[in-house]
């Protein structure tokens, strides 16, 4: 039994230890748009990510404008106005634990790691730049 408990204690740490997935923002660089299943998007690099539940991903924005990286919640495809408000600014949330936000990004900053928690398909976009096609995917597998 304690055998078993520190080999589960061993596999949360070596999981923690993983380095995190890292996704830029950049709508300057990656203007053209791309297509997913949900929608266009342009601006996100890589715009669909594979993650697994335990992994943490980080936004960089290298871009000279402020960028944010914002949940869409439940969505299945892109909506015209995600509806967000200025809470989104802050950084909040897990990635598959509802609403989560990057909060506001200056150029050159990165995000803090945000931990991914559930399996799913995750949509999100820039508060900044959503109507320019600023948005892409995560895609959580266990």
């Amino acid at each position: 039994m304690l055998v078993a408990a520190y080999l589960v204690a061993q596999a949360r740490v070596t999981r923690a230890e993983v380095t995190p997935v890292t996704v830029t923002l950049d709508l300057t660089r990656y203007s053209g748009v791309q297509h997913l299943a949900a929608g266009p998007y342009a601006g996100v690099s890589p715009g669909r990510v594979v993650v697994h539940v335990g992994d943490a991903v980080v936004f960089v924005n290298s871009d000279d404008r402020h960028h944010t990286a914002t949940s869409l919640g439940e969505a299945t495809s892109f909506p015209q106005d995600p509806r967000w408000t200025d809470s989104v600014l802050h950084p909040s949330g897990s990635i598959g634990g509802g609403m989560w936000s990057s909060g506001d990004l200056a150029p050159g900053a990165r995000s803090s790691p945000i931990p991914v928690t559930k399996p799913g398909t995750y949509l999100y976009g820039c508060f900044f730049d959503y109507s320019a096609g600023m948005r892409a995917e995560i895609i959580v597998e266990p």
